[in-house]
Order: C-alpha cells, then sequence, then structure tokens
C-alpha cells in the first residue's frame, strides 16, 4: 500500500473554496496527491480571471487513532489551504463509521452415502458416518462460508465458484464444534473483539504490576499493602465490567441475553486479572534482589510503550522527515560510547572517599558496564519523539505544530538533563555518599562497576614508622575498607578519621577482615 492511500480513519467534509480556476486546480491536486476522492462538487466552473466559490465533498483518508479523528481531519484539511494559501472554509466535517457484523462461520461438508443394507448394523454405521461428518468435520470440504441463517448457508455452501472443483456429492453445513447448531439472532460488530482484548490486556497488565508490588511489600518490609489490594480489586472489578457488557448483537433493539452470559462473563474477566496478579507476584518473588519486581516491570512497559510511539512516529512519517529527530538521539548514544566516558561514574563515585580515578584500577570490563549504563541514561531522550508519535497518532500535531514542537523541545532538554546527570552521574555520586555511611557504620558497602570494598588487616613490613603513608596515619591494629590499587599502590579508607590513606603495596602484608569490629594483629585478624 502506498504511503498516499495508507490509513486508518475516514472522514467525509463538505469544503467550500473561494478562488480563480488555477486555484481550484491546486486544491483538487492536493487532494489527488494525498489519494482523498472528490465526491460531489457543486458550483459552475471559474472563466478568466473571475473568482467562484466552489463547494466540494470529499473523505479525508488519514492514520491514526479514531480518538479525535473528527478534529484531526478537520486541521489537515485547513493545513492544505494554509500550505497553498487558498481562501477555504470547512464548514462541515463527520467521520466515516462503518461497523461490520460479525457473522456465524459455517463448515461445508459432503453428506456421507447411506449404508448398503437395511439391518441395525447398515443404520449404525450410517448414523456413525452422519455424527462423525457433523461433529469431527471428518467429510469438510474445506470451503468456509459465513452466513446468519442455515438457509443462507446451505445456499453459499451449494454455489459454485471459479476455480474450486466441482461438489460430487450433497453438501450441507456444520458449526464448529461445541458451538451451537442454530446461531443466536444477533450478531455484533467485527471489530469490536480486537478493541476488546485491548481493554482486557491493559487490565491484565495493571494487574501484573500490582501483584507484583504485593510481593515487593511484603518481602521488604513484612507487611501486606492494601493500597495494592484496593487497586487490584478495581482491575478486577473493571474487567468484569468491560467483558460482562461486551456487545453480543447487532445495532438495534436489545435482546434477552442468555441466562448466566454476562455473570460467566464478567468472572472470566476478574480470573484473568488474579491471574495476571499472580504471575505478577511470583515474577517479583524470583527477582534477584528484594523489592525491584514491580519497578523493573515498569521500566519495561514504559520501554514498550517508547518503543510503540516511535513505531507511530515512523509509521506516520517518512524516514526522510524521521531522521531529523531520530539522528540527534544516536549523538549522545555516541558520546556514551567514547571510550574512558564510562569512568565519569567512577570518578563521582569515588570523590565521596576524596580518592582519585588514576589511584584505582578499574577493569575494562567493568569500565564497559559503566559506559553501558551511561548509554541507556542517555537513552531517555527517546522518550521525546516517542511522544511526538503519540500527539501524531491522536492528533495533536496536525496544524498547529509549533505549540508541540516546543514541547517535545522541551521535554527533550529535560530528558538528556535529567538522564546524564540525575540517572548517571548524580547517582554515582549519591552511590559513593551511601558508601561512605556504610562504612562509617562498620558495614561493607556493595561493589559499584568493578570498585569492590572490602574490609582488610594491614600488617607493615618492618618497622610501622618506617612505612611511608600518604593521607594520615598507619594503625595496624584496626581494619581498614580495601577500595583498590594501582600502580603497587593500595588505596584504603579510615571509617574513623574519615580520610583515605595511600601506602606501597610493597611494605603491607593485606589479610582480609570478616568486619570492621575485628581486631587485627601482625598475621591478619585476631577476632
Amino acid at each position: 500500500m502506498s504511503r498516499a492511500s495508507r490509513f486508518d480513519q475516514r472522514a467525509t467534509a463538505l469544503v467550500e473554496l473561494r478562488g480563480l480556476r488555477h486555484e481550484h486546480e491546486l486544491f483538487e491536486e492536493a487532494l489527488a496527491a494525498r489519494g482523498w476522492p472528490v465526491l460531489e462538487r457543486q458550483g459552475r466552473e471559474p472563466a478568466g480571471f473571475a473568482e467562484r466559490r466552489v463547494r466540494y465533498l470529499i473523505e479525508a483518508r488519514f492514520p491514526g487513532s479514531r480518538f479525535n479523528a473528527t478534529a484531526g481531519a478537520r486541521q489537515r484539511i485547513e493545513l492544505i489551504g494554509d500550505e497553498l494559501g487558498l481562501d477555504l472554509q470547512v464548514p462541515a466535517v463527520e467521520g466515516v463509521a462503518r461497523a461490520p457484523r460479525e457473522l456465524p462461520r459455517w463448515y461445508v461438508y459432503e453428506r456421507p452415502e447411506a449404508p448398503a443394507g437395511t439391518g441395525p448394523a447398515a443404520r449404525a454405521r450410517g448414523r456413525f458416518a452422519l455424527w462423525c461428518a457433523e461433529r469431527a468435520g471428518t467429510r469438510d470440504t474445506g470451503r468456509l462460508v459465513t452466513a446468519a441463517t442455515p438457509q443462507a448457508a446451505r445456499w453459499l455452501a451449494a454455489r459454485p465458484l471459479p476455480g474450486t472443483p466441482a461438489q460430487r456429492g450433497e453438501v450441507a453445513v456444520r458449526r464448529s464444534l461445541g458451538a451451537a447448531p442454530t446461531p443466536a439472532s444477533g450478531t455484533g460488530d467485527r471489530r469490536e473483539s480486537a478493541r476488546l482484548l485491548t481493554r482486557l490486556l491493559a487490565f491484565a497488565l495493571l494487574g501484573f504490576v500490582l501483584g507484583a508490588r504485593l510481593m515487593d511489600v511484603r518481602l521488604v518490609q513484612g507487611r501486606w499493602s492494601w493500597a495494592s489490594t484496593v487497586l487490584l480489586a478495581a482491575a478486577a472489578a473493571g474487567a468484569a465490567f468491560v467483558l460482562g457488557r461486551s456487545p453480543r448483537g447487532a445495532p438495534g433493539p436489545a435482546r434477552a441475553p442468555a441466562p448466566g452470559a454476562d455473570t460467566g462473563s464478567a468472572a472470566v474477566g476478574a480470573v484473568l486479572v488474579v491471574f495476571a496478579a499472580g504471575l505478577g507476584a511470583f515474577t517479583a518473588w524470583k527477582a534477584p534482589d528484594p523489592g525491584i519486581g514491580a519497578p523493573a516491570i515498569l521500566v519495561l512497559l514504559l520501554v514498550a510503550v517508547v518503543v510503540n510511539g516511535l513505531r507511530l512516529l515512523v509509521r506516520q512519517w517518512s524516514w526522510q522527515r524521521v531522521a531529523p529527530w531520530l539522528l540527534p538521539a544516536l549523538i549522545p548514544l555516541g558520546f556514551g560510547l567514547l571510550p574512558g566516558v564510562g569512568t565519569a561514574v567512577h570518578v563521582m563515585y569515588l570523590d565521596a572517599f576524596g580518592v582519585d580515578l588514576e589511584d584505582v584500577e578499574i577493569p575494562r570490563a567493568h569500565q564497559f558496564l559503566a559506559m553501558a549504563k551511561l548509554t541507556l541514561c542517555l537513552s531517555l531522550w527517546f522518550l521525546a519523539p516517542g511522544l511526538l508519535g503519540y500527539m501524531k497518532h491522536f492528533h495533536w500535531h496536525v496544524r498547529d505544530r509549533l505549540f508541540g514542537n516546543s514541547v517535545v523541545l522541551v521535554v527533550s532538554i529535560v530528558l538528556v538533563v535529567t538522564g546524564f546527570l540525575g540517572a548517571g552521574l548524580l547517582a554515582a555520586a549519591r552511590a559513593g555518599e551511601r558508601a561512605v555511611a556504610a562504612a562509617g557504620a562498620g558495614r561493607t558497602p556493595a561493589s559499584y562497576y568493578g570498585i569492590e570494598p572490602e574490609w582488610v588487616c594491614l600488617a607493615p613490613v618492618g618497622e610501622p614508622a618506617d612505612v611511608p603513608v600518604d593521607g594520615g596515619v598507619l594503625d595496624p591494629a584496626r581494619p581498614y575498607l580495601k577500595l583498590g590499587d594501582s600502580g603497587g599502590v593500595v588505596v584504603v579508607w579510615d571509617a574513623g578519621e574519615k580520610a583515605a590513606l595511600k601506602i606501597p603495596l610493597e611494605r603491607l602484608r593485606v589479610a582480609p577482615a570478616d568486619s570492621a569490629r575485628v581486631t587485627c594483629g601482625t598475621d591478619g585478624p585476631e577476632g
């Protein structure tokens, strides 16, 4: 399908155009370029340089959501007039809404021939063959018909179709296994099933997140989250309401539903949400760290939402128009991939200890992981073009684009600053501050991208007074927090004095200590 004919929505509009003959030709050429047909044209053809007012009845075709589609159609038509400098008005516009009915499906089969003989065995064989043909589909011809009544289905089954083999015998129709032999009189909208599944998926995802949240609170705080429970109950009730009131009939007078049909459908919707909540709780329970289940799921959902926004942007624009928005996103990503950029997080982390980066050797693999973290933080910029994709999908970025572009620009700046500084460098500084606080409390700080803090006992080789110490005085009787080493010099943190010491490794014997509360001797920890 060409881009001019790629559309989701249609709207019929009455357009009034006042101008010369060539202006009417410009407008009609613009409609033809977009693939919008002119349904009716009222008014005299302009002659010479005389201006005439002509009314067009056109059908606008464009991609996007049904929501706000009428306003989007009006703005798209007015945009043509603005671009061509025409005296154009749109007095009336309305969306084209079609609701094709979901007709029952019938399978065509050949009736089995009556078995030879008239005895009980022959009649039993005939009944069994007929049952297999009607229920199990053993004699299906391969034709599928859709019809509201059995009479219409039988007529379609017997009708010859070009290019298909002729029917060898008498044919009949059957419903699928488990379906009612005679369908209900009412039929629903064929497109409503997709909308219903979308709503149920949204409720199921909400239940999944709430189930993970319940388990996170249970694992971390040891209590039950009543707020999440109330939201989960509301989600289950919402799914039951949506599925219970789903349309089952064609537009027209209401018909009596089957007994228990609405109750059963509502129960299925509620059970679906509860089952999704159970899966979310199980996922959070199996997470490597307690309390990260719901946040991790929300991040994955956010990524999916952004990717869908980029898809919507590319779908409505050509790559030539999308590239100016997406190529700038590669600039910060390329910056994050530069050699040594990842060590910026190590600089911010070690600054809390008053230690320089060159004093601690960082493995190359962990430098790459830190670089990947910064790149991921800079990838927050993709939220901006994703937002633009949703704005175009809901027809909020059609004619008055200055406001939309300003919003996207502001969001872009905020995301770049938030990603690089807030989630990148400042987060590393906060991790360093937490590590200093943990060391001051006698705990072992967690590792951080190749920096492995550990408590050690330092036994000097020779007299303690002869060991050169940069930054303080060495006390061999108590443990120190080792941050790393580089160039034959070890860097340790004195939690009592809140200072970093740099000591040559050749003048020390380093022995690991279990905690900050042990007493060190000449041979290591003593207890």
